[in-house]
Formats: C-alpha cells, structure tokens, sequence
C-alpha cells in the first residue's frame, strides 16, 4: 500500500469531482455541496494536478468530461458507495425510520400503487414523510439533485440513474355518452380524431406513454388537434362530460367508471385502442414502466425498502402487465 499517495485523496476532492461530473457545471455542483464556486474551482484545479488531466473541458451548454474522467468516475464511483455503506446501520427498522421520501410520477401511473402504499405507511412506518408530485421534463435532473424515485414510461435512463422494469400498461379510449361515437361497438383512429379530443398530460402524449406519437401518426397522415390539452384530472373529467374523447391509460379507464358509478356524472365506456391506432403505436399499445433513482441511492437500505414496497404493490395492481 503506497501510503503517501493514499494521503494525497482527500475524500472531499472526490465528492466534489463526481458531483462536478454529474452537473457538468461547477456553479451547481458547488450549490449543490453546500460551498462558493471560487472554492470549487480550487478543488477542481487540485483535481487537474493530482491526476495529470484536465478533467473538464469547457463546451458551450457546460462541462465536457474528457475521457480520463470517465475513466476515474468508474473507478471512483463504488469507492465512494463503500464508504457511504459504512455509515449505514446495518438493518433498520421502518417502524421507527424517520425520513422523507419524494416520488415524481403522473396521476394515472401513482392509481396504480398508491392507495397499498398509503395504508402500508400508515401501519408499518408512520414516521416516513411523502411528497409526491408529477413527472416533469426536468425529471432525471431533479433525481440527481434529491427526488428519490421517479416513475415513467419510458425504455431509457441516464447512465447516472438505475431503474427497474415494473412492467407494461395498456392504453383504452374513454367516452362519454355526449360522444358521438359512443354507441358504436368499435371505432377507427380516424374516427377519433375527426371528432373533438381531450389530452391529459400532454408530455407524456408527446412522449409515447399509453398512447400513439404524435410523429409516428404524423408520418401516417393524422394530425392531432386536441381541443383541450391539460394535467388536470378535474379539467379532463369535465371534458369528457361535454363529449370529448379521452385517449389515456387503464387506470384512467378504471377512474372514470368508478367516477361514473359513484357522482352524479354521465355514462361512461371504456373501449380498447382502435386496432389501427395500436399499428402505428412503436408498444402496440403496451408501455413500459419503470422505476428510476439516483445510483447514489443504490445501495441505501432504507431507500431500497421503499422502493422494494412500490415495486411489489405496482406489479400487484391489475393495471400492470409482467409477461
């Protein structure tokens, strides 16, 4: 063991170099860690010496690793892991756990777990703080800036986050009596659009969650033009109450039948995604669903356990596909 040069790692030079490389920007890892950016960019040009290398290279949306930095990240990467596990108890009991979990995730994506996961914490630890709120475009940088879990549909991550396959959700068409399609037995894609529409969570629409793209239905000549495009489940319900057509999720077909059955409201159907609107969809209408977290919370009992319960309630939900 070279003693000396051991001496010479600083544990804060590596926590300072991994976060600069996680936010490509010395101003917000330097935020981030707590300290000025004059004393970052200190840290950043003892890194530069200590390894021979400048490390970063200054680009015009931010800091460029060079590949010498990408070498010492996957090197540094589990050193670090090892360290922060021993500051970890060895187990914990979530009875007693105090601590505050946040989830990103959409409305139709949190029916499916979060009525088992509300009971599990009022019984079992009921000193764990929620916060729960919608997946956004931002998501995966506010995962690495200390959102715990994040819940999508989609196939990809970045290299700095992990995820897990839950599974698939189906896509349906929700209709309502004032629709004019609502006495047909099956309806076509074009159908559908000829007639008014109503979008819940239009990012997602855009970005293939339960239904078809919008370029991929662009490339077959369809042109969607929804009346209304919302994140309000109270805007959407409206809207399909004066006869606009809802292309969404199972669970938000499950919603409105039971919003039907119990209010006041009109009459509802759910039917499955025109067979021409599951032809151009890139799923064939089934969308993957996945858990993410920052791979700094990989290995964090606590974190694991939380994200182990949400994984076992959403794989147990009737909306969630596992084959």
């Amino acid at each position: 063991m070279q003693i000396d040069d051991i001496l010479k790692l600083d544990i804060k030079l590596l926590v300072s170099f991994e976060v600069i490389l996680e936010e490509c920007s010395v101003s917000r890892a330097a935020e981030r860690l707590g300290v000025t950016q004059p004393a970052l960019s200190k840290s950043l040009q003892r890194l530069r010496e200590l390894f021979k290398d400048p490390l970063f290279t200054r680009q015009a949306y931010g800091l460029s690793p060079t590949s010498r930095a990408y070498e010492l990240h996957e090197q540094i990467t589990p050193i670090l892991g090892s360290m922060a596990n021993l500051l970890q108890p060895s187990h914990f009991d979530q009875s007693t756990l105090k601590r505050r979990f946040s989830i990103k995730a959409d409305e139709e994506v949190l029916l499916s777990f979060i009525e088992p996961l509300l009971a599990m914490l009022h019984y079992q630890a009921p000193n764990i703080r929620l916060v729960s709120s919608n997946w956004s475009d931002e998501g995966f940088d506010e995962l690495m800036n200390g959102v715990d879990l994040g819940i999508i549909n989609a196939t990809s991550t970045p290299n700095n986050i992990r995820s897990k396959l839950v599974g698939s959700m189906d896509g349906c068409v929700i209709l309502s009596e004032a629709h004019p399609l609502y006495f047909q037995d099956e309806v076509t894609l074009k159908e559908l659009l000829d007639h008014k529409t109503v979008v819940f969570n239009i990012r997602n629409f855009q970005s293939a969650t339960t239904s078809v793209t919008i370029e991929k239905l662009e490339q077959l000549g369809y042109v969607i033009e929804p009346k209304i495009e919302t994140d309000s489940i109270a805007v959407t319900v409206e809207a399909v109450k004066r006869g606009m057509a809802l292309i969404g999720s199972a669970q938000l077909g499950e919603l409105f039948t039971n919003i039907a059955s119990r209010e006041n409201y009109t009459n509802i159907k759910v039917m499955p995604l025109p067979d021409d609107a599951i032809e151009a969809d890139p799923y064939s209408g089934r969308h993957p669903v996945q858990i993410c977290w920052h791979e700094r919370y990989d290995k964090d009992p606590a974190h694991r356990w939380f994200r182990d319960q949400i994984y076992s309630f959403m794989q147990a939900s009737p909306w969630i596909h596992t084959d």
